[in-house]
């Protein structure tokens, strides 16, 4: 899908990406992000910060790395617990259960870059440039929103990226911007709902607010 950019009148609805709603593409796990996905071919305009991508592929392998570790775990009970007889039908199901969840693991890392391929075919990826970055890690040093305890700087170089849009995007002429996560405590941040609200960008947790103020009627 090759999204095509409009400027002025015909300009387009535009929707900015957190981290977490390309987890929900990944795992199709919110059906609600995979309508929005279609509504995109024809309706509005869909823009990601390259950081989302980054800090989505970083955060996929640590966590796949920490549930191989898990498993690890798991297996050494298994072994364990096979030197007693009277344990031999739980651990046989045990085991299976392992190579199960190891075999999820291995699909998952597998299909990681060729899914990142291509939600760039698909998406308008906006540059994580040296500007943005120092910017981000200049706002998170001063404990500005975004900045939480959990991924605070992460937070504050994808907020600057998407300022860096708004501003870039100012002079269309578009019936709406958003800024789509799925982060509560970023939502619950009114300093950053007010920056955004000066670029014309709207910071919202649904993905149904958008699709149905712009699906086709």
């Amino acid at each position: 899908m090759t999204i095509a950019v409009r400027t002025g009148a015909d300009a387009l609805p535009l929707v900015m990406f957190d981290t977490n709603v390309i987890f929900d593409f990944f795992l199709g796990r919110d059906p609600e992000v995979l309508l929005l996905a279609q509504l995109s071919r024809q309706q509005i305009e869909i823009r990601v910060p390259e950081f989302v991508l980054m800090e989505f592929r970083g955060s996929v392998l640590r966590d796949l790395g920490s549930k191989e570790q898990t498993l690890s775990s798991v297996r050494r009970l298994a072994t364990e617990l096979d030197r007693a007889d009277h344990w031999m039908s739980g651990v046989d199901s045990l085991r299976a259960g392992c190579e199960l969840v190891a075999e999820d693991i291995a699909r998952l890392r597998s299909r990681l870059d060729t899914f990142l391929d291509v939600v760039r075919r698909q998406f308008d990826i906006e540059p994580h440039t040296p500007d943005i970055h120092y910017k981000g890690d200049l706002r998170y040093v001063q404990g500005l929103a975004p900045d939480e305890p959990k991924r605070g700087v992460q937070d504050c170089r994808i907020f600057e990226a998407a300022l860096a849009i708004g501003r870039k995007d100012a002079t269309n002429n578009r019936p709406a911007r958003f800024f789509l996560t799925k982060d509560s405590d970023f939502l619950k941040q009114s300093g950053a709902r007010e920056e955004l609200n000066a670029f014309g960008i709207e910071l919202v947790g649904s993905a149904g607010r958008i699709y149905g103020r712009f699906a086709p009627r």
